[in-house]
C-alpha cells in the first residue's frame, strides 16, 4: 500500500493523433492525491482529476499552447513516485491514460502556465511499476 505521491510529471500527447505535445510538471491538493492513491492501491480510476500550478515544458517544437477553457483530447504517461507506508520506500509508477484536459486561470504573461487544469473523462490503459534499480 502506498500512502505518499511525489515527482509528478505527464508526458502528453494529443489524443487524437498520437503527437507528442510537452511535458507537464504539476501539484497535487491532498484530495486528489488521495484519488491518485486510490488508483494505484485499488484500482479506482478517478472520474477527474485537478491538478495545480500546471506547468508546460519540453514542448515539441510547432505546438501552440492550449486556450483557456477550452477543452482538449490527450493521451499520457503521468509519472509519479508512491511511497511504501511500511518501508518508506519510494517506488517510480506510470500510468497511461487518455482524458480531456481544461486548463483554468492562466496568468497572461505566461502562456505555459495555468494555475489549474482538470482532467476528466479519465480512461487508464495500464499502470506499470519500475522494480529496476539504477
Amino acid at each position: 500500500m502506498y500512502n505518499l505521491v511525489a515527482n509528478l510529471t505527464n508526458e502528453v500527447h494529443d489524443g487524437i493523433t498520437g503527437k507528442f505535445l510537452g511535458y507537464v510538471t504539476f501539484e497535487l491538493p491532498q484530495t486528489e492525491e488521495e484519488k491518485l492513491l486510490n488508483l494505484v492501491n485499488y484500482g479506482e480510476t478517478p472520474q477527474s482529476l485537478t491538478l495545480l500550478n500546471a506547468d508546460i515544458k519540453k514542448t515539441a517544437e510547432d505546438y501552440v499552447p492550449p486556450a483557456l477553457i477550452k477543452k482538449y483530447s490527450r493521451a499520457g504517461i503521468l509519472r509519479a513516485s508512491f511511497r511504501d507506508k511500511d518501508s518508506g520506500t519510494f517506488m517510480p509508477v506510470e500510468i497511461h491514460l487518455t482524458f480531456d484536459v481544461r486548463g483554468k486561470g492562466r496568468q497572461y504573461a505566461n502562456l505555459y502556465h495555468f494555475d489549474s487544469a482538470e482532467y476528466s473523462n479519465i480512461k487508464v490503459d495500464a499502470i506499470r511499476y519500475n522494480t529496476s534499480s539504477t
